[in-house]
């Protein structure tokens, strides 16, 4: 008889050994996947804020080139005014090209230069 009891207290302790094993093993994966969690929420955040500074980055961007724009535009009315006050009109007419109030284009854009001095039409990548 006394075989059973040892064989009974013996499974009684395995089964409390094998159950805090268990027991221990489910909460380190539940830190583990606490941690990881965290680790996911943080790594969102952290692209929130750098999609948030890229965007703000853009429009200070924009602020500063309208600013750059009227501060041209504000240059050649400055330059065309003096011209029109201090220079002579027969000046005018011989050196400076008919423009009148035709809008300015740039006609090199979607050409390469080459060497020689000339321009080619950009191929289109393939």
């Amino acid at each position: 008889m006394e075989s059973w009891g040892s064989f009974w207290m013996g499974l009684g302790v395995g089964w409390l050994f094998g159950a805090t094993i268990v027991a221990l093993w489910g909460l380190w994966r539940a830190h583990q996947a606490k941690k990881a969690g965290r680790s996911v929420e943080a790594l969102e955040e952290t692209h929130q804020r750098f999609r948030e500074e890229v965007n703000q980055h853009f429009v200070e961007t924009a602020e500063l080139i309208n600013r750059m724009t009227d501060s041209y535009k504000a240059v050649f009315d400055h330059l065309s005014e003096g011209a029109e006050r201090l220079v002579e009109n027969r000046a005018v007419q011989e050196r400076m090209p008919k423009v009148g109030d035709q809008e300015v284009k740039l006609k090199h854009i979607g050409h390469r230069v080459r060497f020689d001095g000339g321009s080619e039409p950009d191929e289109p990548n393939g």
